[in-house]
């Protein structure tokens, strides 16, 4: 296992991958650095935002960039880890390997390892830089977080195990698809409950519920969202009758959804081995 993950993340330095993520993101961090600067040093009616204002600002402006961000983890993990088998599969590179006595269990933990530290690894670096540059433009640092970060991981590792699963059966472009898809309806599932929430409708905060359970990636990201929350914040939104949408948590999530998500992950990947270990080549 260990050696296919060592293969693994050569593959993805032979490919550049990280070299790529890497300018992409410093890019990307450096725009919105720029745009935070100009909000701290922007006038209004003669006079600069107060230290107050400028925490409201850059509170929302980080949670709403947080959201953006977990769909970028999302796909990565998807297009990632899909083509990351499926080809293999379809070009015949894992067939003289197979044949060796080498389980398959073995192949597919060390590259699922491999892709599950580069992914979560680039989680980390991004979120982490993101957050120290929000606090050097403006003074704004989140309540939380390593624990946010974490989060984002675990919808990471959500579509990453959905990934594999997919590519153990079907070919790499049609896995991927599958991935968007079943993250599209846990995006909208939890839309649902939020809606449902805010109407007292049972049925559809039920149906939001039994998605979010099936896909749980949603509810990751609306843990990470209620660590991103200043306390400030909570009171204020929690004593307002208003839709949030997906960029509000009024309540902290339950330990047993993380759970839940521990052993969802854990299930699909068994699953995934199990598929790929029936699979001719």
């Amino acid at each position: 296992m260990i050696a296919f993950a060592l293969l693994t993340f050569r593959e993805l330095a032979r490919r550049k991958f990280v070299l790529t993520a890497l300018i992409a993101t410093a890019v990307l961090i450096a725009l919105t650095g720029w745009g935070f600067s100009y909000i701290a040093h922007s006038r209004h009616h003669g006079s600069v935002p107060t230290r107050m204002e400028l925490a409201v600002v850059s509170a929302n402006l980080v949670i709403l960039l947080a959201y953006l961000f977990s769909f970028i983890v999302a796909m990565l993990a998807v297009f990632v880890a899909a083509p990351s088998l499926a080809n293999d599969i379809e070009s015949g590179v894992l067939l003289p390997v197979a044949a060796r006595p080498i389980s398959r269990a073995s192949i597919l933990g060390g590259r699922t390892l491999a892709l599950g530290i580069v992914v979560c690894g680039y989680v980390a670096l991004a979120s982490m830089a993101e957050f120290l540059v929000v606090r050097a433009a403006t003074g704004y640092f989140p309540p939380h977080p390593a624990l946010a970060a974490g989060y984002l991981s675990l919808i990471a590792l959500v579509m990453l195990s959905l990934a594999t699963l997919a590519a153990s059966k079907l070919p790499g472009i049609a896995a991927g698809i599958v991935c968007v898809v079943c993250f599209g309806l846990a995006w909208m599932g939890g839309i649902a409950q939020t809606l449902g929430t805010y109407f007292e409708n049972d049925v559809i905060t039920h149906f939001g519920t039994i998605t979010q359970l099936l896909i749980p990636s949603d509810a990751m990201w609306r843990c990470a969202a209620y660590q991103l929350e200043p306390l400030a914040l909570i009171e204020r939104m929690s004593g307002e009758h208003v839709w949030s949408g997906p960029f509000f948590v009024a309540n902290p999530p339950p330990a047993a959804l993380v759970v839940w998500t521990l052993c969802w992950i854990a299930a699909i990947y068994a699953a995934a081995s199990r598929s790929f270990a029936l699979r001719d080549l």
